[in-house]
């Protein structure tokens, strides 16, 4: 059994700003080692299906950031029945002006030990899920959105794997373009506690783990006899954009013109708890630009208005940006979509889910919000805990699809 302890972007030589962010997979069980010839271009039809079940994050690194080393305490663990046996190397790129030929190698390099250390990490991918359901008005100088990891995911993923709660100590906040901050939000019976992580002059070019100046547990509820006392956590990924440059609607997505409102925390003991996410209702936000009717079943994507009349036959993307939309109509849009039932994502490794995946959920009540302290100049949120590690071996793990070879990129 090995541990590893430190991670560190290979990234080449003049493609620093092509290489937008990285992300590493665990494949599933019951991968099928067939298709291991070559990389192919992420979600594209030619993908081989096997690729799909590669979807527990591992480790996340994003333009900026520099090497990560884990506690002297904590490592990610290889080699037992648990571990990853095939890992999924996934390379966005940032290519706005769809600059051809390129030929790319960049990829992690990863350090193990075989000194055992006390903890296996795990990493819990949380925030709002990936979706066109996430929209943002063009024209706001700020338009606020909220991802929940809600409690629900968190007290049945922690009470089935560890009641006593696991403890984060470093936080990947992501967003793209539009984002101008992030906030990692931490409640307890709906008092908010100390930020687990937060940049409140977001950067796109710049990206990395914060660690955390002391570890914060996150808990289950706590039960006690035939009531319950509620005393479980919740989190809360919080996320400013500006699109006063922008024309049209900005929508969840990959593309670095897309948006994104994510983060990665990095926690021990592992538990199986691989993303703790939320969408929003799409429904009410149609409503809120007058829509009356979609046509069901929905067999088209993305899906068709049917009334009123000025949207008839229009896709909802195109409806929402045929819409006029004021400052005054972009701030009550974000009031509403902020109010808006969340539908809850709750994963599992090997693409299995918990059972409150699905659910709808109300975001919480919160009774008191926390001020985060002003940064003195010349320091992070977080304390700089970078430690150079005894190592027993180096070595570099050749991954899938680590070299597009002479793909076009896009942006």
């Amino acid at each position: 059994m090995l541990r590893e302890t430190k991670v560190e972007p290979v990234i080449q030589r003049g493609h620093e700003s092509l290489v937008h962010h990285i992300l590493l997979y665990q494949c599933g069980s019951s991968f099928n080692d067939s298709v291991l010839d070559y990389g192919h271009e992420c979600y594209h039809p030619n993908m081989p299906d096997a690729f799909l079940t590669c979807e527990t994050v591992i480790f996340a690194w994003a333009i900026g950031g520099e090497g990560f080393s884990y506690p002297p305490h904590v490592g990610l663990s290889l080699g037992t029945p648990l571990d990853p046996h095939y890992v999924l190397l996934e390379v966005h790129y940032d290519n706005p002006t769809y600059k051809e030929g390129l030929i790319d190698n960049s990829g992690l390099r990863l350090f193990h030990t075989t000194d055992i250390r006390k903890y296996d990490a795990g990493v819990i991918e949380a925030g709002l899920w990936v979706s066109l359901f996430h929209t943002i008005p063009p024209g706001m100088p700020e338009f606020r959105s909220e991802g929940h990891c809600t409690l629900e995911c968190l007290d049945e993923a922690l009470e089935a794997e560890k009641p006593s709660g696991i403890h984060v100590f470093a936080v990947l906040l992501h967003a793209h373009l539009a984002g101008r901050g992030i906030r990692l939000r931490h409640f307890r019976k709906g008092e908010e506690m100390r930020l687990l992580a937060y940049d409140d002059d977001f950067d796109f070019n710049f990206q990395e783990f914060q660690y955390l100046k002391e570890e914060q547990t996150i808990l289950p509820l706590t039960k006690l006899w035939i009531a319950i006392l509620v005393m479980g956590d919740n989190l809360i990924t919080e996320c400013r954009y500006n699109t006063k440059d922008r024309g049209r609607m900005t929508w969840g997505g990959l593309s670095t013109r897309n948006e994104m409102c994510l983060s990665y925390l990095l926690y021990y003991p592992r538990i199986n708890l691989t993303r703790c996410a939320s969408i929003p209702d799409i429904m009410e936000q149609l409503q809120f630009i007058g829509v009356k009717e979609i046509y069901r079943p929905v067999t088209t994507w993305p899906f068709i208005i049917k009334s009123p009349k000025q949207y008839k036959n229009l896709s909802f993307m195109d409806a929402m940006n045929k819409f006029k939309w004021t400052k005054e109509e972009g701030l009550s849009f974000n009031k509403l979509v902020l109010s808006l039932p969340v539908n809850v994502r709750c994963s599992k490794t090997d693409n299995a889910e918990w059972s409150i995946q699905g659910m709808t959920a109300l975001p919480p009540d919160i009774a008191r919000p926390y001020k985060a302290e002003p940064l003195v100049c010349g320091t992070s949120p977080s304390s700089s805990l970078h430690r150079d590690v005894p190592l027993k071996l180096l070595v570099a793990l050749m991954v899938l699809g680590s070299t597009p070879g002479s793909w076009h990129l896009w942006s």
